[in-house]
């Protein structure tokens, strides 16, 4: 594989030897797709320990970074050169599943290619910036969705996709990451590419290891006030958090605070407010020509 248009996929991965190879890698092989992953450790120890469980997984793809979520993606961004076509992809994810619009959901699909292949052709034919999918399984809440459709959606820091542009996806601190990417491809491009019945199988913060425990967030002693500090300083020092993000809110169920995304109304009043291009469209399945559009 060589060139900008061949993409690559770049999982980041802390303390889950044991765990990543019952997980990503092996929906990744299901798909057959491991010979364009490249798996990003902290450090020497870690790669002997993933090369270890990764039974002939090539060892030159196994990177040595640097520790912690935000520095790792930072790394990520300068491996690769700028342009390239990267999935962004967490360790922990189960099954690729896919939600007919009519029938039952396949829980274990084979064709993550297919849908990668078709966001890369789509996003560049259109100029969108980005594509993820929805992770949503719940038939009645899809019910009259489209196929995919660009639109402001969160471009969850577990899976996205787009061309490697340091000054959208890198960030400096890993909490709230999602949130603030999200926030600037809003302002350059108007959205996200939103696949709406597809996803992946994941335990957020089950697992052992993964980088919120790689000290972005403190320790669990100090996760509450970390956080909070954390949030408070982001909304102050960005501007695009401000426009298009809450305050910082607590999230009882985390023991945390982070920012969250205004909802979709609010957001399109913000961007209009901002002089960014209103854009949305829709399509009916694999291909670039939408069947619905606005200021495409």
């Amino acid at each position: 594989m060589s060139g900008l248009d061949e993409y690559v996929i770049a999982c980041r991965s802390y303390g889950r030897a044991t765990v990543f190879p019952k997980k990503t890698f092996r929906m990744l092989e299901h798909n057959k797709l491991t010979e364009r992953l490249f798996v990003f450790v902290a450090s020497a120890a870690e790669k002997r320990a993933y090369r270890d469980n990764l039974h002939g997984f090539p060892a030159d793809r196994i990177i040595v970074g640097v520790p912690g979520g935000a520095a790792i993606t930072r790394f990520i961004c300068r491996y690769f050169p700028e342009g390239q076509r990267i999935v962004f992809m967490d360790d922990d994810l189960d099954q690729f599943f896919v939600m007919p619009r009519q029938g039952r959901i396949q829980k274990d699909s084979a064709a993550l290619h297919k849908y990668l292949e078709d966001g890369f052709r789509t996003i560049d034919a259109h100029d969108l910036g980005s594509f993820t999918f929805s992770f949503l399984s719940n038939a009645f809440y899809l019910t009259g969705k489209h196929f995919k459709e660009f639109r402001p959606f969160i471009v969850g820091g577990n899976f996205f996709c787009m061309r490697n542009d340091s000054s959208l996806i890198s960030v400096k601190v890993g909490h709230a990451d999602d949130v603030l990417r999200s926030c600037r491809l809003f302002e350059k491009y108007g959205g996200t590419l939103d696949y709406w019945y597809a996803g992946f199988g994941t335990h957020y913060g089950k697992e052992e290891g993964g980088m919120q425990s790689s000290g972005d967030r403190g320790d669990a002693a100090t996760r509450l006030k970390t956080t909070k500090e954390i949030s408070q300083k982001l909304y102050d020092s960005e501007e695009l958090l401000r426009a298009y993000a809450t305050p910082p809110q607590f999230v009882e169920s985390a023991n945390l605070y982070t920012l969250k995304l205004r909802n979709v109304t609010q957001i399109r009043k913000e961007m209009k407010a901002r002089g960014v291009e209103a854009r949305w469209a829709v399509w009916d399945g694999f291909t670039v020509k939408p069947v619905d559009a606005e200021g495409m």
